[in-house]
């Protein structure tokens, strides 16, 4: 009987903890004082806005054409790729070859790259074969 008893006061303690708990509010921010401030000017009103008529073009009705369009213009094709207008030249004839490359006989000197290839004073790459030397 006294364990009931205990457990009975416990749980009105609990329970009544919980209700003043509950109750129990944060204590309020202390009431900040306001300074006095100059009065505010109300606010301007906006403009008022000027009474203009306003253009709308109607839409056009539908109907059929009195009118037909004009004839379109052919458009003209785009002229052929012309051919190249440089021209290769002919192959050099060589005069004499060494170990650095080929001379040819008008003194133009084509320096030795690998196997049959040359090089042109301009750079470009050449073929020696035989007694000529071709530049592509």
């Amino acid at each position: 009987m006294l364990v009931t008893k205990i457990a009975l006061i416990l749980l009105a303690c609990v329970a009544g903890g919980t209700a003043l708990a509950q109750t129990e509010s944060a204590p309020a921010p202390p009431a900040v004082q306001a300074k006095p401030t100059k009065p505010t000017k109300p606010a301007k009103p906006p403009p008022k806005r000027r009474a203009v008529q306003q253009i709308v073009d109607g839409m056009p009705a539908y109907g059929p054409r009195l009118s037909t369009p004009p004839p379109a213009v052919p458009v003209s094709a785009p002229p052929a790729p012309s051919s190249p207008s440089v021209v290769a030249p002919p192959p050099a004839v060589i005069s004499r070859c060494d170990a650095g490359g080929c001379t040819d006989v008008n003194g133009t000197r084509y320096n030795g790259a690998a196997g049959n290839t040359v090089i042109s004073p301009q750079g470009r790459p050449c073929t020696s074969n035989g007694g000529t030397i071709q530049c592509f």
